[in-house]
């Protein structure tokens, strides 16, 4: 029980239990939320999810460069339905994209250089939103030609919600990457060790 005062007169107000139940269950409520807020947050930013986004990034490049280097004719057919680039820039596109991808992919997987690979990647990933998106935006009803160049696939929503999150994993890449089991974490260490013995 408490006492207010209002208006030139007191008043005697009680506070009901269930009132004082409401307040501990909002409070536990909240704690809860929080901290499954901050259990999200560290498995998105624990170095072991960068390094699964790595290696399965690397897979997906690895696996989208394949075709393209066995038909180059094919995927060149594909980048001219985008009605994008000119026909030079269709054939060098052809014939260097799939082997970036290639390189960038291998790399990745093995986690060498991976600060400019992530990097390229997201840039890679970027431009084939901004492709597909325009392709939507003009209702041109042509295959991706992102894996294969059979024109069995259109383009639909669903190759920008898939390529929107490769761009995640990249990013997540991008930030929280601790070079777990890398290449480049090897390689840092023998110079670090060398250096070491060497003064």
């Amino acid at each position: 029980m408490y006492i207010a005062y209002q208006n030139g007169t007191i008043n005697s107000c009680l506070i009901s239990k269930n009132d004082t139940n409401f307040e501990r269950v909002r409070e536990a409520k909240g704690k809860k939320l929080t901290s499954s807020f901050i259990f999200i947050k560290k498995i998105i930013a624990h170095p072991y999810t960068a390094l699964v986004c790595k290696i399965f990034l690397g897979v997906v490049f690895i696996w989208a460069s394949w075709n393209k280097i066995i038909d180059p004719e094919g995927f060149a057919r594909s980048v001219i339905n985008y009605r994008i680039l000119p026909p030079v820039g269709v054939n060098l596109l052809a014939i260097t994209l799939p082997w970036l991808e290639l390189v960038c992919g291998t790399l990745l997987f093995l986690g060498l250089f991976t600060g400019g690979t992530i990097l390229i990647i997201i840039f890679m990933i970027t431009t084939f939103l901004v492709a597909l998106s325009s392709v939507l935006i003009r209702g041109i009803d042509i295959s991706c030609g992102c894996f294969s160049s059979n024109g069995i696939h259109k383009v639909n929503i669903l190759y920008l919600l898939r390529d929107t999150a490769l761009l995640v994993f990249a990013l997540q890449v991008f930030f929280y990457d601790q070079r777990v089991f890398s290449l480049d974490n090897l390689i840092n260490k023998r110079y670090f060790h060398r250096d070491k013995f060497s003064k």
